[in-house]
């Protein structure tokens, strides 16, 4: 592999790399069972399809996941992709994404980061190329960025490391929302409607 570009004025210098923040901690109540292990019309489960995504766009995939959660650590596994159990899940969808944001800068094992892709786990019908173009958004103007499709905005959502320590203190089901200036950040529009589609009943998978 070749080594990237010495520039005279500095280190080595290299395109911003950007991680998939997975977030699969959750409990899924309004689905009555584990919904990230329901199965798409095209055999794979709802989680596997949002990790696949994730790996062919991102430069890395961490996945939150409650502890003991030995089914979803397995598929971790298989998929070939980083995971992290976070102790105190039940405190709501805003404390997992901070622990995780929280350990993509303490962690010194893990390589460092430009920007995470913030992914909600009951969203399998994003697609990769949905992902490329918020990456190359920001790495074209260095901001947050969100997908919008027919006049709505949805998800994933990208946030650049400068903005990880005012999410730092999350708690409850808070996320991104108040705590970013979405007015200030790249609009990408995307032929997706896979963007704004939650799985949130059985009823949601189609046939």
């Amino acid at each position: 592999m070749s080594e990237p570009p010495t520039s005279p004025h500095g280190p080595p210098s290299r395109p911003p790399r950007v991680v998939a923040l997975v977030l699969a901690a959750g409990r899924a109540r309004r689905f009555g069972s584990d919904k990230r292990q329901a199965c798409l019309p095209d055999g794979r489960s709802l989680l596997e399809a949002v990790l696949q995504t994730q790996r062919q766009a991102c430069d890395g995939v961490l996945v939150l996941l409650r502890e003991g959660d030995a089914w979803g650590q397995a598929l971790c596994a298989e998929t070939g992709v980083e995971w992290l159990e976070v102790a105190d899940a039940d405190l709501g969808l805003g404390r997992t994404l901070a622990v995780g944001l929280r350990s993509l800068v303490a962690d010194e094992g893990l390589p460092r980061f430009d920007a995470a892709l913030v992914v909600l786990a009951d969203m399998p019908a994003v697609q990769p190329q949905t992902v490329r173009a918020l990456i190359e958004a920001f790495r074209r103007e260095g901001r947050p960025a969100w997908p919008w499709h027919a006049g709505q905005p949805g998800h994933p959502r990208l946030l650049p490391r400068t903005n990880w320590p005012a999410l730092f203190d999350l708690s409850g089901d808070e996320g991104a929302r108040h705590r970013v200036d979405w007015s200030q950040a790249t609009r990408v529009d995307v032929d997706d409607g896979g963007i704004l589609i939650d799985i949130d009943t059985p009823a949601d998978l189609g046939s």
